[in-house]
């Protein structure tokens, strides 16, 4: 057991000590109820606050005074470095890195009113960590490997952290299929636009799917299950889409009686996520409903959440989630670069900054996302496996959880997506835990 004193014991102190301490070591933490517990326990010890009266035998860490602005949004931190890490919070005592996590955490930047772009997003050129270039490493986790490193110093029984490095794959199925599924009218204006183009070849292929002459192209969903088979991956976890109207929603209709049997057959193999559409985090109800039609094909309660197009509002969609009873968001990460929107890449509770509470629900960032590297990028698919792998090279060096984002178009390997299947597989054999 490890025990802390916090000179100021704020909720949000309580919650990044504890978070950095305790769930990211495993180790269990006790919080000193006063000075005389923590000055006669022999127990190893941590001090967050001011150095100079906790003895020999304790830690301190020092407090830059940022956690203790309750009911206040703190302001953005001073960047600087230690032993050639990035720290925040830096001053003569030594830097503050259980502020600067809840900093990260917290998402203290996405409560502020700043510039979106067009979809209601803080773009990721405006987030701190591309600001000041610290996406492409995980820094919370390399901050926690550098006090668990001196704690152990101090106290050789303290056990080795039991986080172990694992590979999350996610499917975002924005589609379902590309020829069925879709009304008929909608089907005729495929086809012809195909064949006004000039795309003889799609028009052939639309037209003998619809004649049941050819399998759908993005209907690849058995291999996915066949993946979840060999073990390759640690979790595999698909987020599906309920609509298809509107400009940014294309998904097929999940009733459809081939999607809504590759639904069930996923639900069996795998964890099913839902993917809120995108007026979702505008309108509670669209959620609503999202969430009741997927739960009546699967038969049970949906917990995960990836938003489309990663469209959230904060505070707003967090606790809609949350009292939904949802357990999981997918949310963070870049729709156009690989790094680390949040600084780690271990999962945390989400802090409610208006109610000074941690909250139920965990966020799962992600590291990197194939749309990011082919669409906004311009990566192909070797030049993008080749990225993948080393971002999950930098996620093992922390013991972290590497978390890759795929959409159903590009495992299809149909027409421009050709040789991303082949890039999946690499990445999953180069990732494997």
């Amino acid at each position: 057991m490890l025990l802390v004193r916090l000179d100021d014991p704020t909720p949000r102190a309580r919650f990044a000590v504890n978070h950095l301490l305790g769930r990211m070591t495993s180790w269990p933490v006790h919080f000193a109820a006063s000075e005389e517990e923590f000055r006669s326990s022999e127990l190893p010890k941590v001090r967050y606050g001011s150095a100079g009266s906790e003895g020999a035998d304790a830690l301190t860490v020092h407090a830059s005074g940022a956690l203790g602005l309750e009911h206040a949004l703190p302001a953005e931190p001073e960047v600087g470095s230690e032993e050639g890490l990035p720290v925040l919070y830096p001053s003569s005592a030594g830097d503050d890195p259980f502020a600067g996590a809840f900093y990260l955490l917290a998402r203290c930047e996405e409560w502020a009113p700043r510039v979106r772009d067009a979809h209601g997003r803080l773009p990721s050129a405006g987030h701190f960590v591309v600001r000041h270039g610290l996406e492409q490493l995980p820094v919370i986790d390399h901050w926690v490997l550098r006090l668990v490193k001196v704690l152990r110093k101090r106290h050789p029984g303290l056990p080795a952290p039991q986080a172990r490095y694992r590979h999350v794959l996610s499917v975002d199925v924005d589609n379902g299929l590309m020829v069925l599924g879709r009304p008929s009218w909608k089907q005729a204006g495929a086809l012809m636009r195909a064949v006004l183009q000039g795309k003889i070849g799609e028009a052939a292929l639309r037209l003998q799917v619809l004649l049941g002459r050819r399998n759908d192209p993005f209907d690849r969903y058995t291999e996915l299950v066949e993946l979840a088979r060999t073990g390759k991956v640690d979790r595999l976890i698909a987020f599906l889409l309920m609509r298809g109207e509107g400009a940014h929603d294309h998904a097929a209709d999940p009733r459809h009686p081939l999607m809504n049997d590759r639904f069930k057959q996923m639900d069996g193999a795998f964890d099913i996520g839902l993917h809120p559409s995108y007026r979702s985090s505008e309108d509670p109800q669209v959620f609503r409903e999202d969430r009741a039609l997927l739960e009546q094909i699967i038969g049970h309660p949906v917990r995960i959440s990836r938003q489309h197009f990663l469209r959230w509002q904060v505070p707003g969609s967090l606790r809609l989630l949350e009292a939904a009873g949802l357990t999981e968001d997918h949310t963070l990460g870049f729709s156009d670069r690989p790094g680390f929107r949040c600084g780690t890449c271990t999962p945390f509770p989400w802090y409610d900054l208006e109610q000074e509470r941690e909250t139920d629900l965990m966020l799962w960032p992600f590291a990197v996302m194939d749309s990011a590297l082919h669409d906004r990028m311009g990566l192909g698919p070797d030049e993008a496996m080749r990225t993948m792998c080393a971002v999950s090279d930098s996620v093992r060096a922390v013991n972290g959880t590497f978390v890759s984002v795929w959409h159903d178009r590009f495992l299809s390997g149909y027409g421009i997506w050709q040789g991303w299947p082949e890039a999946m597989q690499q990445v999953v054999e180069h990732a494997r835990s």
